[in-house]
């Protein structure tokens, strides 16, 4: 799409207008999780929301597999979290794991800061809740009961 076309997508309406800027923005960047604009990391954290709603509430079961595939990751390279930040959220979420679901044993911070290290040195993505419910179906039970 030309400059010329999104301009005149623009003076037709503000629908038009932000479609076509879409548009040239994803065929720029062709790759979503590895491009920091915005648009891209707002869509992202959409789509990994429910993770958050998993850290305001804690799972009864599986609190380190879900730090491994799916908190760390979404933190670290989804919300582009620092390692300080991204460690106290995984703390709130051990935390509410604790005392929502008595889900209380203890978790090494040299585990948890290893983990963080590898995830930022590998640039995982966060598994989905699709994946999850096939890689692991137990746990994937445990994340709907959770999050609703």
């Amino acid at each position: 799409m030309s400059f010329e076309n999104i301009i005149s997508n623009c003076e037709k309406s503000e629908e038009e207008c932000i479609k076509s800027i879409n548009n040239l923005v994803k065929n720029y960047c062709p790759n979503p999780s590895d491009c920091a604009i915005y648009l891209y990391k707002t869509d992202l954290i959409k789509k990994y929301e429910w993770v958050e709603r998993l850290i305001k509430s804690g799972v009864p079961d599986g609190r380190a597999r879900l730090i491994l595939y799916v908190i760390s990751r979404y933190l670290i390279n989804i919300k582009k979290l620092n390692d300080e930040d991204a460690l106290n959220q995984i703390y709130e979420f051990i935390n509410n794991s604790c005392k929502n679901y008595s889900n209380c044993t203890q978790i090494y911070k040299s585990w948890l800061t290893n983990v963080i290290r590898k995830v930022k040195d590998g640039k995982w993505k966060p598994w989905t809740l699709e994946k999850l419910m096939k890689s692991d179906p137990e746990l994937y039970k445990n994340v709907k009961t959770a999050i609703g």
